[in-house]
């Protein structure tokens, strides 16, 4: 794990939070819909108010005759049944503009100067600053041509937009402000699982590695990440501890191995610096320490080929995986310990008739070891005349297969059955290493087992004596390594 420094500061905290930055995304779009709305609504509105005025004037110019003569004008203007809120003004031959009749006694017209054909259109006031609409039409009288004009105030309309967009602003304010308040609560609440994560992130980078978040159970995204991230939390937590204990490990390997080796250096320097004092005068004396030199010297290669096999069973990559029959490898291993040892007795017994032929995926050489320092076990820990008897079985899962060594000797403590497979230990503490070997040949078994993608166990025989079994995976099973275990 780095740890931040002087020369790797930790990043600095961005200057808008994760919550700020939803929060303002939420009332940005939300601001430009309701601006979208506050510009179209008006523009709708104004059309229709615009589209009902044209359409009451188009209807009271439609209904005046095509021929209207100078005595009938202001009768059929004044009298026509679609002139509610419609005024009249007449535009003379000479330009002269006057009000035949308005809506309303105190309004003053459109002021007309100019106007020409007979389009809809929108003018100003003559005295105020309202706004007409007008639909003016040519007309004929005594030989000469008049403008009549159709026009209504809008002035109401324009007034009417105005305070449709002040209401419209306001709304906008109050939902904007609404919109932010509900929001900052519920993204809050929300993203409150997820501060916590990034809270105990922070601890964790100062170096509180304990530290879990507190998650809910209601499955959304943010209370899995926060499940996640204890679950990573804790398998980093648990590879701290594993290195941890797999250091301890390897110091107390090189301090144990350093001390049995110490031993056998110490014995050789020893004769040696007897021979070159002159202290071994007499040739039966120089031959002795020549033997022990020999033996030690010897000791002491068997240790450095324990401590490399137990390196290279820990390698599983190291290993020359083939198939392995199981049933043919303990027969020749039951062999061997017949021929090397006559005292003690060897046998295997018949697997099953109905057991199919049990092949293992494994190195054959290194599984040879394994069954032969099981075999070697017993010739060193027990008694002249002790039996050791080989079987294999079926696991009660189909995928596996166990092989058990089981002696009829003295057995071992119950308080030594969980230590048996830990390197250099000693069942017992007053054999000598010339009698009781390196202490690394269980070690071997279990680290060639578990290599293999398998497990050892101890316990007691049916006899009384140990029993070691040896949990080997199929072929084609394709299991990883397991733990090493003892039972009783």
């Amino acid at each position: 794990m780095t740890w931040p420094t002087a020369e790797a500061p930790l990043p600095l905290r961005p200057r808008w939070s994760l919550r700020a930055r939803l929060i303002g995304l939420v009332l940005l779009i939300t601001t430009l819909a309701l601006a979208v709305v506050d510009i179209a609504l008006p523009s709708l509105v104004k059309g229709a108010l615009i589209g009902a005025r044209d359409q009451s004037l188009n209807a009271v110019i439609a209904a005046l005759p095509e021929r209207i003569g100078p005595d009938n004008l202001r009768r059929l203007t004044a009298t026509s049944p679609l002139r509610s809120g419609v005024g009249w003004s007449l535009i003379n031959p000479d330009g002269q503009t006057y009000v035949l009749i308005g809506p309303a006694d105190n309004d003053p017209g459109p002021a007309l100067t100019g106007v020409l054909g007979e389009k809809l259109s929108t003018v100003g006031g003559v005295q105020t600053g309202d706004h007409y609409r007008i639909l003016p039409r040519l007309i004929t009288a005594d030989g000469s041509t008049a403008t009549l004009v159709a026009w209504t105030n809008i002035e109401d309309d324009n007034d009417l937009l105005q305070r449709l967009i002040v209401t419209e602003l306001l709304i906008t304010l109050g939902l904007l402000l609404l919109l932010g308040s509900v929001a900052s609560y519920l993204i809050r609440r929300e993203l409150k699982p997820l501060e916590a994560v990034a809270d105990v992130a922070d601890q964790i980078a100062a170096g509180d590695l304990s530290q879990r978040a507190a998650v809910g159970q209601s499955g959304v995204e943010v209370d899995r990440l926060g499940v996640a991230f204890n679950g990573m939390l804790d398998g980093i937590d648990g590879l701290l501890r594993e290195r941890e204990a797999a250091e301890r490990r390897l110091r107390q390997f090189i301090a144990d191995a350093s001390h049995e080796l110490r031993t056998p250096v110490a014995a050789v320097r020893g004769y040696t610096d007897l021979y070159a004092a002159g202290a071994l005068p007499e040739t039966p004396a120089v031959g002795r320490a020549m033997e022990r030199m020999g033996y030690e010297s010897r000791r002491m290669g068997s240790l450095v080929e324990d401590l490399l096999t137990l390196v290279q069973a820990d390698a599983s990559d190291s290993l020359a995986m083939d198939r392995v029959e199981l049933v043919e490898l303990l027969a020749g291993v039951v062999e061997d310990a017949s021929a090397i040892d006559r005292t003690r007795h060897a046998t295997m017994v018949p697997p099953a008739a109905d057991l199919p032929a049990i092949v293992v995926l494994g190195d054959h050489n290194r599984l040879h070891q394994l069954f032969a320092n099981l075999m070697g076990n017993v010739r060193t820990h027990t008694r002249p005349g002790t039996t050791a008897t080989v079987s294999l079985a079926q696991d009660p899962d189909p995928r596996f297969v166990v092989a058990t060594v089981a002696d009829d000797g003295d057995g071992v403590d119950e308080v030594a059955l969980p230590y048996l497979f830990d390197r250099f230990y000693r069942a017992d503490p007053s054999r000598s290493r010339e009698q009781g070997g390196s202490g690394l040949g269980l070690a071997i078994v279990a680290a060639i087992a578990a290599a293999h993608g398998g497990a050892v166990s101890a316990g007691r025989s049916e006899s009384g004596g140990l029993a070691i079994r040896v949990r080997l995976p199929r072929a084609g099973a394709g299991h990883g390594p397991t733990a090493v275990t003892t039972s009783s």
